[in-house]
């Protein structure tokens, strides 16, 4: 399957114990999702976003930071503007796999000659056995703005080999900056060849002049 939904969490009131102890273990904890710290997050449960912090304070500071498919719904015209001109349709198979049914992840736009003291982080969990999962960030940096994105990916251990095939677009405008890193940790399978995910993913950030 390319398109999973997990029943437990088709809401924040939903959301089971056992995955509030995997949210922990991130340093997130989702009665606090509305306060103001240093940190924003989107959890991305196999194909949704089940978790976005502080997006409506982050708005009014002039940086937009939500699931996918909300900014398409709110944000067509920045989204539509800039999805496939830095990793094109094209470009690879994996990214044309990825391009054709995407599902889910991040979108991120920092406004001109913002500095956001928040950092935002994307934690994409494939929790689904026999599951692909898809997602997709597109992240874009204004001019003279500035940022710092952390990214991070993980999958429980299953006897079944998973897929993973994402797509990161990054832009940084003049003058802008931003500090990317990503962490992911995958079950490689046994010594059998049993198991384990494979991981195909496309990244690719352009500068522009001086940033």
């Amino acid at each position: 399957s390319y398109y999973s939904i997990p029943s437990k969490f088709n809401s924040k009131e939903t959301i089971t114990t056992a995955f509030n102890l995997i949210l922990e273990k991130i340093g997130l904890n989702i009665e606090e999702s509305n306060t103001i710290s240093t940190l924003s997050v989107d959890v991305v449960l196999d194909s949704v976003s089940i978790v976005d912090t502080i997006t409506n304070f982050l708005l009014k500071t002039g940086v937009i930071f939500i699931p996918f498919f909300d900014g398409i719904n709110y944000f067509p015209y920045l989204i539509f503007s800039y999805i496939g001109t830095i990793v094109s349709l094209e470009d690879n198979f994996f990214a044309t796999l990825n391009s054709i049914i995407f599902s889910g992840g991040s979108f991120c736009f920092i406004a001109k000659n913002i500095k956001c003291n928040i950092n935002l982080s994307t934690y994409f969990r494939t929790q689904s056995e026999d599951f692909a999962q898809f997602e997709r960030t597109l992240l874009i940096v204004s001019n003279s703005a500035s940022v710092i994105y952390t990214e991070g990916c993980s999958a429980p251990i299953f006897l079944e080999s998973q897929l993973h095939v994402a797509l990161v677009e990054i832009l940084v405008k003049n003058k802008g900056t931003l500090n990317y890193s990503t962490v992911q940790n995958w079950y490689r399978g046994d010594q059998s060849g049993e198991g384990g995910l494979y991981n195909f993913t496309t990244k690719r950030g352009w500068c522009l002049k001086n940033a």
